[in-house]
């Protein structure tokens, strides 16, 4: 089956034991694999210092062992860095064995415990795989009101398939990464402490070059769904396309520049400056000659995206702006009292 070469699997992944004695072995393979996971961290830095893509495809042994060496690491920079170039490469190979037969893609859900199935060109898909996956795709198509519900399954495209098992893997991979044991990683690399040190020291001193900065505008007045956003990044999470959209049209429209808002983006994993500026550039009007207007609240409620909490605030509102010009406006009272 085609599963057999496919790079990563999660059972090797969740066990302690095959890891510790690949890890130790003094087989040739084995040895080379941890060389391999070595030489992938160490690029990784350097890509990242660089702010490049590294999106190559490991072996079964070398990607799992990476993944308990970044829960040694344990900086959550690096390891989503890990997860999103790692997630570029899953779909790039789902895509690649699907041009033989879209069976092949089968076959992968079966070893990862998705119960999914053919129809034609199309596959079908249970209904709480979908609503769990599609929270950061954005457009319409992977809106739960426009899909084909059919005995509570769903009927999706090859694409829209991909994308959402693109999305399950990154769970999947972080979920694995958190049920490590931080004290088994450490015994397992004992004879690697040197040199996984050294990784994340270069990581760190890296990291303490990429602060976050907003300029002028006051984030204490922004409303949770922003503050939650520039969490995020500044976390080394990846944004959805819709957030990113929300957070540039925001910020423009509270007075930050556009330089300040390109060198924000340069703390997510899948930063491009060449794209960023363009998008940047694009939301503000520079290209487009239209100055774009965060979506209402209503809007990022239905994409997942809303995070008012107990705000006392958010309920009051319906849109962003709205938010924060109502902050202003009380702060302003505040201070000429």
């Amino acid at each position: 089956m085609i599963t057999s070469n496919f790079f990563v699997d999660f059972t090797l992944i969740k066990d302690p034991d095959k890891i510790e004695s690949t890890v130790n072995s003094l087989e040739i393979d084995n040895r080379r694999s941890v060389r391999e996971a070595l030489d992938y961290l160490s690029g990784l830095i350097r890509k990242y210092n660089n702010e490049e893509e590294y999106n190559i495809t490991l072996g079964k042994k070398a990607f799992a062992i990476v993944m308990w060496m970044l829960r040694y690491i344990n900086e959550n920079g690096l390891t989503s860095r890990f997860v999103i170039t790692q997630r570029d490469v899953f779909e790039k190979e789902l895509h690649r064995i699907s041009r033989e037969a879209n069976e092949n893609i089968i076959f992968y859900c079966d070893s990862a415990g998705i119960n999914a199935v053919t129809e034609g060109d199309n596959f079908k898909i249970p209904f709480d795989f979908f609503i769990k996956n599609n929270r950061k795709l954005s457009g319409f198509k992977y809106r739960l009101v426009y899909q084909k519900l059919r005995a509570g399954e769903i009927i999706v495209s090859k694409e829209q398939f991909i994308h959402l098992l693109r999305e399950d893997f990154v769970v999947k991979i972080m979920d694995i990464y958190n049920e490590i044991s931080p004290g088994d990683s450490q015994n397992i690399f004992r004879k690697y402490i040197d040199q996984l040190d050294l990784i994340k020291k270069e990581f760190l001193e890296i990291k303490a070059k990429s602060t976050i900065s907003l300029g002028d505008v006051d984030f204490t007045m922004f409303p949770p769904c922003i503050k939650t956003y520039i969490t995020q990044m500044r976390d080394g999470e990846n944004l959805a396309h819709l957030a990113r959209f929300t957070l540039v049209s925001f910020l423009h429209n509270a007075g930050m520049t556009n330089d300040d808002m390109i060198a924000l983006f340069k703390t997510v994993p899948d930063f491009k400056e060449d794209l960023t500026t363009y998008q940047v550039n694009h939301i503000t009007g520079i290209i487009s000659g239209t100055e774009y207007s965060p979506p209402k609240c209503a809007t990022l409620q239905s994409n997942h995206l809303c995070y008012m909490g107990d705000d006392p605030l958010c309920p009051k509102i319906k849109h962003p702006m709205q938010y924060y010009e109502r902050k202003k406006r009380d702060s302003a009272r505040k201070r000429d009292r």
